[in-house]
């Protein structure tokens, strides 16, 4: 039997835990995986750090979280410092985060390619969503840090090539609240009734991977998609690619580089413009020129109009004899048609008589030879029940009865 048992109530005992844990273990680094990432909207954020085998709860506070200049998520590897402590209500422990690190690039690299494969099955980054950049814009809406060196890039390149009205949107261009404002200035430019940019510029210098981060937030991506206005984006050197590049209307390798694609140069266009102005002047004197000399060529075809007067006159002349001799054909003709035509009337007449004797003949001969006429001479027909002729005796003699037709009627027999 064991004696001297030391004996603790419960909140003793999850105050001697957390003495001894917190003593153990004054300030610690882990690394492991974000899992159920929350953000309150104290500011704190909430998470679990977990690996193969164990899970542990982690709480950063605003003041520690205003200071991570990366985008937090779920599946990202970080290391975690920061001092453990115990929950003595529940009897859980946890980390308190004070400093929250990348653990490793290739874990950024490859939660930023998975979000790049969701949005492009989307159809985010299809070509048939792009808008047309303008050739010349009236205002051109800048979105970047005032502070830094590329707004002042941007405003030299425009003057230099096309004075241009430039509208700035001052936001952070790193850290965890750069891509929620640069939402907001993609938004405040949308959302213009009057003085709206032409085109935006989303831009920023160059940096380390970390920093050009909040340039591949979903959201910003998204908003990119949605906006009316065309959107250049320049982030980074020529070498770096955040996912807005894909989403926007036309990528440029710098800041510098986008000035230039948002801009004619005006140089150019006043070269244009006195080319053109020397055409006008050139054109019109060129066109006078030439159907001037035409009209000159012209002229050797041209004849005088007493001469062609004189021809017509000679023509109509000419027609008139020709018209006599005509009219004189024709009432030779007309003499020629009346002698055959009194020709054929007088043959014709003969012919109709002498077939109309023939005709009148033939009737005479038809009914004299119709077989009733015969019948009153004397003769009769014969013919059986159904109607049909009797010509001998020896059929007759088959008939039941016999049908006599005489001249003046018919009548009935039978042959004994």
């Amino acid at each position: 039997m064991i004696l001297n048992i030391p004996q603790f109530t419960v909140s003793e005992f999850s105050r001697a835990i957390k003495r001894t844990v917190e003593d153990a273990f004054g300030y610690v680094k882990i690394s492991g995986e974000i899992s159920g990432f929350k953000r309150a909207s104290s500011g704190h954020i909430y998470f679990t750090l977990k690996d193969e085998n164990s899970l542990l709860s982690a709480v950063c506070f605003r003041s520690a979280a205003s200071l991570i200049n990366f985008e937090i998520g779920d599946g990202l590897q970080v290391a975690a410092s920061g001092r453990i402590t115990t929950y003595e209500g529940r009897s859980n422990y946890q980390i308190i985060v004070e400093k929250l690190e990348i653990a490793g690039i290739g874990a950024i690299l490859a939660m930023i390619e998975k979000r790049r494969q969701k949005l492009l099955v989307e159809g985010l980054f299809d070509e048939i969503h792009k808008k047309p950049i303008p050739f010349f814009p009236r205002i051109i809406g800048v979105i970047t840090s005032e502070s830094g060196a590329v707004i002042e890039d941007i405003k030299h390149r425009i003057e230099a090539r096309c004075p241009t009205h430039i509208m700035l949107y001052s936001t952070l261009v790193q850290g965890e609240k750069a891509a929620a404002e640069i939402i907001s200035g993609i938004r405040f430019f949308n959302k213009l009734k009057e003085n709206r940019p032409d085109v935006l510029i989303i831009a920023r210098g160059g940096g380390s991977f970390e920093d050009l981060l909040p340039f591949s937030d979903e959201n910003l991506v998204r908003e990119v998609f949605k906006s009316k206005i065309p959107v250049i984006s320049a982030v980074g050197h020529e070498t770096d690619t955040t996912l807005i590049d894909y989403v926007s209307d036309l990528r440029a390798p710098t800041p510098t580089a986008a000035a230039e694609l948002a801009t004619p140069v005006l140089s150019d266009l006043k070269s244009q413009l006195n080319f053109c102005a020397e055409r006008l002047q050139f054109l019109p004197k060129n066109f006078f020129e030439q159907n001037f000399s035409q009209l000159k060529n012209l002229q050797r075809y041209l004849i005088d109009p007493k001469k062609i007067l004189m021809q017509i006159s000679e023509k109509l002349q000419s027609l008139q004899i020709s018209k006599n001799l005509i009219l004189q054909k024709i009432n030779a003709e007309n003499q020629k048609v009346e002698t055959v035509a009194k020709r054929l009337e007088s043959s014709f007449g003969w012919t109709l008589k002498t077939i109309t004797i023939n005709l009148e003949n033939l009737d005479k001969n038809l009914k004299s030879n119709h077989y009733r006429e015969i019948l009153k001479r004397g003769f009769a027909l014969v013919k059986n029940q159904k109607g049909d002729l009797i010509s001998s005796v020896s059929v007759a003699k088959l008939q039941e009865k016999i049908i006599v037709e005489m001249s003046d009627g018919e009548f009935e027999a039978a042959l004994k």
